[in-house]
């Protein structure tokens, strides 16, 4: 989606200024987000908070490794040199850039560029590609946890 002002013209000034190396898109666009996605080396994910994080999913589909902040559903998806790389938490502070998180961004994204190419790195987009990113096991472990509890049962006409 959008973003800040500030930035969105600076993506389009280097459109500007590296006419046919650099393309500024500052609007959303589903279809060219997953064009991207699908054609990246490597998805960067710099969350400051992320519930869930769809984005990351839907890399490992395409099977492209994420380098991303170790917050939420990141945490929980990505595999540290398996899947992709984790760069630690990131500020909160979304007013403010912190050089220590530049640092972790920078030093994450060069781990990454560095596999890209190589068996290890083939091996990643295998292992982001056999991921099984369906609801079938969670449903099934959220029903044990109910049937656990004596919950049996459940709605007419819906299939377990």
């Amino acid at each position: 989606g959008t973003g800040k002002k500030k930035f969105e013209r600076m993506l389009m000034s280097a459109e500007e200024k590296f006419p046919g190396k650099v393309r500024a898109v500052v609007k959303f666009n589903a279809a060219l987000a997953h064009h991207i996605m699908a054609g990246a080396d490597v998805l960067a994910v710099t969350s400051r908070f992320e519930p869930c994080g769809l984005i990351q999913l839907q890399g490992m589909r395409y099977g492209t490794p994420c380098a991303c902040a170790s917050t939420g559903g990141l945490v929980d998806t990505i595999i540290e040199g398996k899947t992709g790389f984790h760069m630690g938490r990131l500020s909160v502070d979304c007013n403010v850039v912190e050089p220590a998180d530049v640092k972790k961004v920078a030093t994450t994204l060069q781990r990454a560029i560095k596999v890209v190419g190589t068996p290890v790195y083939e091996e990643m987009v295998r292992n982001c590609m056999i991921q099984d990113l369906s609801w079938k096991g969670p449903a099934k472990n959220w029903e044990n946890v109910l049937l656990s509890l004596g919950v049996a049962g459940g709605e007419p006409g819906v299939e377990g």
